[in-house]
């Protein structure tokens, strides 16, 4: 990464989110990146569905008859 920032903002939680768009709505060139896989802090959910078989190490993935992986939203923080 030899690209330069006005900002980097870490973490997607909303204040982060409201931060990164203000600055970025503001004309700043804005670098925003999370950890997890997924966007949102505390109010975050798990989507594709097989995000959740990775996160428990199921292997085998969520069965067809459950449909797409990303008609499924699950809550993030309580399955930490």
């Amino acid at each position: 990464m030899d690209e330069e920032y006005d900002v980097i903002v870490l973490g997607t939680g909303l204040t982060e989110c409201i931060l990164s768009g203000i600055m970025s709505v503001n004309g700043k060139k804005v670098l925003h990146m999370d950890r997890n896989p997924y966007y949102g802090g505390e109010s975050s959910s798990i989507t594709p569905l097989e995000e959740l078989y990775k996160r428990f190490q199921l292997l085998e993935g969520p069965p067809e008859s459950m449909g797409r992986g990303r008609d499924w939203n699950l809550p993030g923080p309580a399955l930490s």
